[in-house]
């Protein structure tokens, strides 16, 4: 195969042709003879270089892509170190070759997956989600879109809830495997440093917080993971990741991206993320029991009935326990990671003062192992 590309104006003719040949995107004759590079999700993505890549062909070229998304990891070396650390791009290439297009979530085709461990190269060629609208997770995801986000990520949760078929899943990490529960050590790692560039805009009583979220950490997750029925969850599930197609009307109404830090845990997780890093604190307050009640009800209406032994008032209980845990998404992307740019800094800066605020008004600290 011709050179595999480690940045985005790497993706040359030769490689797109090869890679989409290789996955009979394209036939044997059909050659891609220009590939224009646009650069997107600068200060949206801060693990993965992201370009749209603008096909135009030699010849015939029936049913071939005008253009792709091509995803290749960070080149800034603290994001490339943490998402090595954690094999965030190995979890999102095994995602697309053992799940993709089989979850209960309208995800995009995977085109090409290039998984080579031992080299460190990962490279996905996806479908383009260009025609879809996303939602400004600075501005704040609108209540109405949360919901239907909610609903979106519970499908998926009750496709996978208590099943046995988890347990084949080795390559996504449990909540409480080495490199998920590693977290804890980087929060406790980033903590001075975070409280140093974003202390001064904390509400009151967040650095108390932070400290026992960091000394509970490795207890409070083994908790949860013993009395929370377990499922896929998505990990980074917030309005970057999403696109909302509004010209349908069925389950591929939302998009969902990003499958990097997918993990078997408790699903109400991904709502935690979703209310405390993807909306404004005026509109968490009024909503959240709204979107908690519209995750339970689609996951209760999937399966067929409520799930046995969880009742909506521990899925409430347990979204407010995560909130507390959610504010280490902040942490350690305010402290470890490069930004890269304003968008970067404006909304790793948000995501910190949202999820401090939210696990601090549901007093998510009284629920925190000791």
């Amino acid at each position: 195969m011709a050179h595999v590309p480690t940045t985005t104006e790497g993706a040359t003719p030769e490689f797109v042709t090869e890679a989409l040949r290789s996955t009979g995107v394209i036939g044997a004759d059909t050659v891609v003879a220009e590939v224009e590079h646009d650069r997107i999700g600068e200060g949206v993505g801060l693990m993965c270089e992201l370009a749209r890549l603008t096909l135009r062909y030699g010849g015939r070229a029936l049913s071939a892509p005008s253009s792709v998304i091509l995803k290749v990891p960070s080149n800034l070396p603290e994001n490339r170190g943490v998402g090595d650390h954690f094999r965030f791009y190995e979890r999102e290439g095994r995602f697309y070759r053992h799940l993709g297009g089989k979850v209960a979530a309208r995800t995009p085709e995977c085109l090409f997956n290039h998984i080579d461990t031992d080299q460190g190269e990962f490279v996905l060629l996806l479908e383009d989600f260009g025609g879809r609208t996303m939602a400004s997770q600075i501005v704040g995801l609108d209540p109405a879109r949360a919901v239907e986000a909610a609903r979106a990520i519970a499908r998926v949760h009750a496709q996978f809830w208590r099943s046995r078929g988890l347990d084949a899943l080795g390559w996504m990490p449990r909540a409480i495997d080495p490199e998920v529960l590693g977290a804890a050590q980087s929060f406790r790692e980033a903590w001075p440093v975070f409280l140093d560039r974003f202390g001064d805009d904390l509400p009151d009583g967040a650095v108390a917080l932070g400290e026992r979220v960091g000394a509970t950490w490795e207890s409070t997750i083994h908790e949860m993971f013993e009395m929370s029925p377990i499922t896929v969850c998505h990990g980074d599930f917030r309005a970057d990741n999403l696109m909302f197609d509004d010209t349908v009307d069925d389950e591929g109404h939302v998009g969902v991206l990003d499958w990097q830090l997918a993990y078997r845990g408790d699903g109400v997780g991904d709502i935690a993320y979703l209310i405390t890093q993807s909306m404004t604190a005026e509109a968490r307050r009024e909503h959240d029991r709204e979107i908690v009640a519209a995750w339970y009800d689609q996951l209760c209406s999937t399966l067929g009935g409520e799930p046995d032994g969880y009742s909506f008032d521990q899925a409430w209980q347990d979204y407010r326990r995560g909130t507390a845990s959610m504010t280490a998404m902040a942490v350690i992307g305010g402290a470890q990671l490069d930004p890269a740019n304003e968008r970067g800094r404006e909304l790793v800066h948000d995501m910190a003062v949202r999820s401090f605020s939210a696990a601090l008004e549901l007093d998510a600290v009284t629920l925190l192992s000791v």
